[in-house]
């Protein structure tokens, strides 16, 4: 009977290891079943020096098929797909462009569905706690435009952070938190009506 429990004492961490490609399945079934969210989020810029490029805070709603509403202090942008409209609240300008030729479009989607499938993906455990699993996507040659990806995702698969490496080795990290499933989002929200007064720069 010792010897036994020993064993199954042995072999239990391998049965109930997880793969990379384990945990993203969990989070892509996940993502799929709700069709939108809304969070409090927080980016920073870090660069290749190691020092800060940037920060910035705000609500974040997003609606499947990369509809989504950034709301910040000092601007606020909004796509419905295919536009997006980047609303400088300060100086009163709005710069609507298509959603791929845009910098500022935040595909989540891309990231768990697309990018996945040209990348190396490896479960990150030192990284990895009881509350969030980490995982590193690298991309198996030059078909995307990133060095790296990690996805952190909770106890219910969903993703809390985002950080992507880029080519010039910048890195751009995601933080969301506070996350509700499903909110009810009218459909106009996702178009920006610019305010009387607005000047306007339409780059379609």
């Amino acid at each position: 009977m010792k010897f036994k429990i020993v064993l199954f004492s042995l072999v239990a961490p391998l049965l109930f290891a997880q793969t990379g490609n384990e945990i993203l399945k969990k989070v892509q079934t996940k993502f799929n079943s709700i069709a939108s969210f809304s969070a409090n989020y927080s980016q920073t810029i870090i660069n290749p020096q190691g020092k800060s490029a940037g920060k910035n805070n705000g609500t974040f709603i997003y609606k499947r098929k990369n509809k989504f509403i950034v709301d910040q202090k000092r601007s606020t942008i909004v796509s419905n797909g295919e536009s997006v409209w980047n609303y400088d609240k300060t100086n009163k300008k709005v710069i609507i462009s298509t959603f791929f030729d845009d910098p500022t479009s935040f595909s989540i989607e891309r990231y768990i569905f697309d990018y996945p499938a040209l990348c190396r993906i490896k479960f990150i455990k030192e990284e990895s706690t009881d509350s969030e699993k980490v995982i590193q996507l690298i991309p198996k040659d030059e078909q995307i435009d990133v060095k790296e990806i990690r996805i952190w995702a909770n106890t219910y698969n969903f993703i809390t952070k985002l950080e992507i490496v880029d080519l010039l080795e910048m890195k751009y990290s995601f933080t969301f938190t506070d996350i509700k499933e499903n909110p009810e989002i009218q459909e106009a929200r996702f178009t920006f009506y610019p305010p009387k007064g607005t000047k306007i720069i339409d780059l379609r």
